[in-house]
């Protein structure tokens, strides 16, 4: 026994939950947008319901879960194509671009409307540059568009309803010729499918990517308007039965239906969730990035100096190796030769050399990292070794004469103070 079931619009046997009734609904939910801007749900064959009220009736918990499924479900949403242009033009230009740019243009003269308040959607350009195209005003995709938006149908495409139908084939038409039985082709005659939704209504696919709609009386007018331009029009009926919920093209086309005649596209363009992400944490990433690339450069840099400093620091010390030792002509291993040499020469005399006194304040100098040799000078009249220095720090600099001092003889000369940096000269007595 069945009963009428107030909140589903249907019917619910007994015995049956509400919540099975529900999901019974809405596994074939339709939706589409009337001519005044209204979105629809046909809940029922035949039955349509205002969207927003038929949500606010199915809001509660044991609904909810089902309701989102259903809405995630639907791949397309239709729209009535009396508001949408159908047209199809020669367009010039090989790139994608280029056409695209052009295209606006190429249909200003046949529009009624600035091309600034259209939205125009190529939906195919064929090998000898025809572009057919769906022309609709902003104001209207952007309500549509809004609609979508506030009910969570982000997923959906938005096409125009004149797609539900199975395009016929056009330009041709073999008829058998009576007297020699050959097949004759009526080149001038164009097919268009058919579908009488109503006593007002009826929808029209003209070819592959075109269509409209309109009332009996427009209809005929547009049939015979474009029998005179095009050649005879050859109507071919279709039922309820061959009335697609989605999308239809043609077998050679194998792109989805929906995606290639779906008008949401430019500003109004479908994103994906992955995007939505995308775009909420670029700015962190970015940021990310760029401190990413200022340390590696710091490091870089830096590594670059210490570098510099090395070479510096093994051309001053083979400088003063070739002048203690003169003799070597070769440098393999400087230090196991400079401990050669000096022991050769008893080790280190009263009376010492350049390199002699710079091997004797090394232990000094390892004990004051920050300090930087620049440049090592030796006066052989005066027997004296003048070491430039710098440091961050002028006490830096005192503190490693001090030390020296307890070794050698010397005297620091400062200059070129700094809050950051601090140079001078330190004189060794080599005698």
């Amino acid at each position: 026994m069945l009963q009428k079931h107030p909140e589903t619009n249907g019917l619910q046997s007994q015995g049956e939950s509400p919540k099975q009734a529900v999901a019974q609904t809405l596994h074939v939910l339709q939706a589409q947008f009337d001519l005044s801007g209204k979105l629809l749900f046909e809940t029922q064959p035949g039955i349509w319901d205002e969207a927003a009220l038929w949500l606010q009736s199915h809001d509660r918990n044991e609904e909810r879960d089902q309701v989102k499924r259903a809405l995630k479900a639907l791949s397309v949403v239709w729209v009535p194509s009396e508001q949408i242009t159908l047209v199809e033009r020669f367009v010039p230009g090989k790139r994608r671009a280029d056409w695209q740019s052009a295209l606006p243009f190429a249909l200003e003269e046949s529009l009624a409307e600035p091309v600034e308040t259209l939205h125009f959607v190529p939906l195919n350009r064929n090998a000898e540059g025809l572009v057919s195209v769906a022309i609709v005003t902003l104001e209207r995709m952007r309500m549509w568009h809004e609609q979508l938006q506030q009910i969570g149908l982000v997923q959906a495409f938005l096409v125009a309803d004149c797609f539900r139908i199975p395009p016929a084939q056009q330009a041709t038409d073999l008829e058998q010729a009576p007297d020699n039985g050959h097949a004759v082709e009526n080149q001038n005659q164009q097919a268009w499918s058919v579908f009488q939704q109503s006593e007002q209504r009826i929808l029209v696919r003209s070819g592959e990517y075109l269509g409209f709609a309109a009332s009996p009386q427009w209809f005929e007018q547009m049939k015979q308007l474009s029998s005179q331009q095009q050649g005879d029009v050859k109507i071919l009926p279709v039922d309820a039965s061959q009335l697609s919920g989605t999308c239809v093209l043609s077998q050679s086309v194998t792109r989805n239906p929906c995606a290639a005649l779906n008008l949401l596209t430019g500003e109004f363009q479908i994103k994906s969730q992955s995007s939505a992400y995308w775009k909420l944490w670029q700015w962190p990433a970015v940021a990310l990035l760029a401190l990413v690339v200022v340390y590696l450069l710091g490091t870089f840099m830096q590594t670059q100096q210490h570098r510099e400093q090395a070479l510096a620091y093994q051309k001053q010390t083979e400088r003063l190796f070739k002048e203690r030792f003169p003799d070597v002509k070769r440098i393999i291993n400087i230090r196991a030769q400079a401990k050669s040499g000096f022991q050769q020469s008893g080790g280190l005399s009263a009376s010492i050399g350049p390199g002699q006194l710079a091997k004797k304040l090394e232990t000094a100098f390892a004990q004051y990292d920050k300090v930087q040799i620049l440049r090592l000078d030796w006066r052989a009249s005066s027997r004296q070794l003048s070491i430039q220095m710098q440091a961050p720090q002028v006490n830096d600099l005192q503190n490693l004469a001090q030390a020296v001092s307890a070794i050698q003889s010397s005297e620091l000369k400062v200059k070129n103070v700094s809050q950051t940096q601090a140079e001078g000269v330190l004189y060794v007595d080599a005698n």
